[in-house]
């Protein structure tokens, strides 16, 4: 007679798939949000509260399909449920199903000792209430169905999903770890299904976080050299690339060699003048973001890409062949995998890796000799010098073919005299098509030229246009002080007086476009500081009626070689911009601070002031144009950052601790 034995579990095994797995709090937030995401929700809200309190709490909430209490007793309750290993898609979106282990659920106790969870299924009536108490698992060791987890049904109060609210926080969430938590959602997600209709909103109003949308990155817009790769379903035999530079898009299919099924790459490179571009628009270095990034069904896999996991040993090989091979610090990419396409590339238990299998190091393989070696061959191998390289070459190997025909044409011209003279002919053809060949590569060379200057002109006639429209909004403003005036007493008629000359420099300036586009700007030794205090004193009237000071400092005269208009340019917008920042400031004195000084090869102005300052989500936006946070034109920034880009010099925008803003502009010498 046979006899059975059953497994059954302690209360430890809670911590063991918990706190034991899910190690970080981030994480924990993560797991969390795919179940929202599984759950056809098109909306989460991740909102802390009290944080500033002894009792301080978060919430997860979303609008996705809810659950039952027979859902929350035969899935939510059950240990390593394989309730989604039988489903690939959710059912109403079509989402590839992310959590597939069964222990995701215990994120929350990672979070939190407590958890208060509401769950309204979207076809009931009925409201389900549960509270844990994780303590309850912990002490004395008991059989895990011993544990009562107490529950109430009422009719429901409001419309489907789930509420997930955390109590007895394990982790203190201070600004850091908010800017912290913010930053990795955006990188969360994968940049490929940026376009769905699910979107994270995280509050935390004691750091003025307030619904704010986490949204994915376009790196595209900062980054010059790029690659797209891609093996397709509807194309297993080819890998697909695409690599763009400096906005010239190059295709290529190649033969794929790989087993691991359908993927998706897009690798970023970034050089000096693109990492100054990252970094005013996110607020932090390329190297501090990462590196490759791998998601699985349109999330991350951890930990790769994170700023020190180096997977793909991308630094090792770099050391190996100096200034042939990009490092971590030069790349940011997303490589795009699936369950249902990619089976064998699995997920370890505690979802932080993938199980390093032959496929997994095919994976590695692709992103590194495909993607990454592909675009160090536009970059190192200098791609533009190789295409005049190669007509070159080709225009040889034609003579060559010319000359070959002719010898032979020669040497059969006694015995097939009309061949010889065909062939003599078709020699004589190649020769004149080679010619008008070289010709048109003349021309489209010229024409490259040409396109060059008219777009270096179109960018100072924006500038002098942006300078009227400044000019002229001043004189509206000033308009309408005079149109709310009753009498028209001394004060009055100086503010008139100020409109009409406003006016009246508007309309010069405009007439100037007439000249300075049909002419070289000329470039000048320029005294610096002198110009630059000059032009300050010519804002004092604007500085006193907006009880602003501004301070110029140096340490001796600072000469350099440029367009003086540039200049006023440069200090012109920015000083407008602070004025317009600054007036909106009534709790402090209102300071602009300009400091000039020469490092090394580069000439330095620092401009600080401490208005309003620029938020975290807008100062990625800024140097966009049109794009404005002072009710301007929005032109300023841009051009000003593409006028310092003609001194081969940068314009960076500077996180501070104190309010306010702080730009720094380098012109190389």
């Amino acid at each position: 007679m046979k006899n059975y034995l059953h497994f059954s579990a302690s209360t430890s095994v809670k911590n063991l798939f918990g706190r034991g797995l899910v190690t970080d709090q981030i994480a924990a937030v993560f797991e969390l949000v795919k179940n929202c995401y599984d759950a056809d929700a098109q909306t989460v809200n991740i909102i802390f509260s009290d944080l500033l309190t002894e009792h301080p709490k978060l919430i997860i909430e979303d609008d996705g399909t809810g659950m039952d209490l027979n859902d929350i007793e035969t899935k939510w309750m059950i240990i390593g449920t394989d309730s989604k290993k039988k489903m690939l898609y959710s059912p109403i979106f079509n989402r590839p199903l992310n959590g597939d282990k069964g222990i995701g659920r215990f994120s929350v106790d990672r979070l939190g000792a407590k958890l208060n969870m509401l769950a309204i299924k979207s076809d009931g009536q009925e409201e389900v209430e549960i509270s844990y108490d994780w303590n309850a698992f912990d002490g004395e060791e008991k059989n895990i169905e011993d544990i009562h987890i107490p529950y109430t049904i009422r009719k429901k109060s409001r419309s489907q999903g789930v509420t997930l609210e955390i109590f007895e926080l394990r982790d203190k969430w201070d600004l850091d770890k908010i800017k912290l938590l913010y930053r990795s959602l955006r990188q969360f997600k994968s940049p490929f299904s940026q376009e769905d209709n699910f979107k994270m909103f995280i509050t935390a109003k004691e750091f003025d976080y307030d619904h704010r949308e986490v949204t994915v990155e376009k790196l595209e817009d900062v980054s010059s050299l790029w690659i797209e790769a891609e093996i397709s379903n509807d194309d297993l035999e080819h890998i697909r690339i695409c690599v763009n530079k400096d906005g010239l898009e190059y295709n290529d299919k190649i033969n794929n060699p790989y087993s691991f099924g359908s993927v998706k790459a897009q690798i970023y490179f970034f050089n000096q003048g693109d990492k100054i571009r990252f970094s005013n628009r996110y607020g932090l270095r390329v190297r501090e973001y990462g590196n490759i990034r791998l998601f699985r069904d349109n999330f991350r896999v951890y930990p790769y890409g994170e700023e020190k996991n180096d997977w793909l040993d991308i630094d090792r090989r770099m050391a190996q062949g100096y200034n042939r091979f990009f490092g971590s610090r030069d790349l940011i990419g997303y490589v795009q995998t699936s369950k249902e396409h990619n089976p064998n590339l699995k997920p370890l238990t505690n979802r932080q890796g993938l199980e390093e299998n032959s496929e997994f190091e095919q994976l590695r393989n692709f992103i590194v000799q495909v993607c990454i070696k592909e675009l160090e061959k536009f970059f190192f191998n200098k791609f533009k010098k190789n295409v005049n390289e190669t007509i070159k070459h080709t225009n040889e190997k034609i003579v060559s073919t010319v000359d070959d025909l002719k010898k032979i044409s020669k040497e059969i011209k006694n015995d097939y005299p009309e061949t010889a003279t065909k062939i003599l002919k078709y020699a004589a053809d190649i020769k004149k098509q080679q010619a008008e060949q070289i010709e048109y590569v003349k021309e489209q060379k010229e024409l490259v030229k040409v396109y060059s200057r008219i777009a270096q002109k179109e960018t100072f006639l924006h500038k002098v246009i942006h300078q009227a429209m400044i000019r002229v909004k001043d004189s509206l403003e000033s308009l309408d002080n005079l149109l709310v005036m009753l009498e028209l007493d001394s004060e009055q008629k100086n503010a008139f007086i100020t409109t009409k000359a406003c006016i009246i420099e508007a309309m010069e300036l405009l007439l100037k476009v007439r000249d300075d586009v049909v002419k070289r700007r000329e470039k000048i030794d320029v005294d610096i500081v002198k110009r630059v205090q000059h032009y300050i004193n010519e804002c004092s009237s604007t500085f006193k009626n907006n009880d602003i000071k501004c301070k110029v400092e140096y340490d001796a005269p600072v000469n350099y070689k440029m367009d003086p208009g540039d200049l006023d340019t440069i200090i012109n917008n920015l000083v407008s911009n602070a004025v317009k920042s600054l007036i909106k400031v009534t709790e402090r004195s209102r300071n602009i601070n300009i400091r000039i000084y020469e490092r090394d090869r580069f000439v330095i102005i620092k401009f600080v002031d401490n208005g309003v300052g620029i938020s975290e989500t807008e100062r990625e936006k800024i140097f966009d144009p049109f794009h404005s946070t002072t009710g301007g034109f929005g032109l300023g920034l841009t051009i000003i950052d593409e006028m310092i880009k003609e001194y081969a010099g940068t314009f960076e925008l500077v996180s501070m601790k104190e309010p306010g803003a702080q730009f720094i502009v380098k012109l190389r010498r």
